[in-house]
């Protein structure tokens, strides 16, 4: 109950107009700069800190356990960004307009923590799906373009028979100087190195590592994976709170 009262407290602070609402940011312990502004917004946060020249626009609500704003990063407008996430947002790095930035609530659906890490002049334009039930990371001077970008951090495998399946979760990253365009897809797991180039419309299911420009290719058939308890890259959660089997992804060495 303390947390939810102290939640809504910073909510109605950060409403509050100009100078009376930075002071009673602070008053509430969170972190924020003489010139930092913040529009017309819901923000339910736990900590907050937001450097100098960074801004909040109108109408988003952003539901999140810690929000780390460096100098000069920003929020468009009208983003939805809700569930046990921390957020930072290196210097100039931005979340445009109207994304959705989603993760399950902690125990029956999620595990642990995650994260959302954009790096130096970084960017998420504008109306893209970016799912953080394990942690996305983008490092300097990378891009989320266009529109109608997916980025998932889970994923479903059925059994062929029956009501049965399981879920793996993965982490992405995205290195430095990373182009994505419209429409492309990124799925659980995957890493995306330095300098390349991702066509619109391309779907990512495995990691990129050398440099270049990458588009899709032609459908193709592969194997269904294997029983997930007979992989040695799949470790089951030990979370007795969750609703069903996940697994996590070993880190490749």
């Amino acid at each position: 109950m303390k947390n939810k009262l102290f939640r809504w407290a910073t909510a109605i602070a950060a409403l509050l107009p100009g100078p009376v609402g930075r002071f009673a940011l602070r008053g509430l312990g969170h972190h924020i700069g003489s010139n930092a502004r913040i529009g017309f917004s819901l923000l339910l946060v736990d900590q907050l800190l937001m450097q100098t020249g960074t801004r909040i626009g109108h109408f988003n609500f952003v539901n999140v356990r810690r929000l780390a704003m460096r100098q000069g990063a920003y929020f468009g407008r009208t983003n939805v960004v809700n569930g046990p996430i921390s957020i930072s947002l290196a210097n100039k790095a931005a979340i445009g307009n109207a994304n959705k930035i989603v993760r399950g609530p902690r125990g029956e659906v999620t595990s642990g923590p995650a994260r959302l890490k954009l790096g130096e002049l970084s960017k998420i334009t504008a109306n893209h799906r970016i799912d953080c039930t394990a942690s996305l990371t983008m490092g300097d001077f990378s891009t989320v373009a266009g529109t109608n970008s997916q980025i998932w951090t889970h994923g479903y495998i059925h059994d062929k028979q029956g009501a049965g399946r399981y879920r793996v979760d993965g982490p992405v990253h995205i290195g430095h100087n990373v182009y994505i365009g419209s429409a492309c897809v990124v799925t659980a797991n995957v890493h995306i190195a330095d300098g390349i180039i991702v066509g619109a419309g391309t779907t990512v299911a495995h990691n990129l590592v050398e440099p270049g420009m990458y588009v899709s290719a032609s459908l193709r058939r592969l194997e269904r994976p294997d029983d997930p308890d007979l992989r040695s890259d799949l470790q089951m959660v030990d979370d007795t709170r969750l609703c069903e089997r996940v697994y996590v992804k070993k880190a490749k060495p």
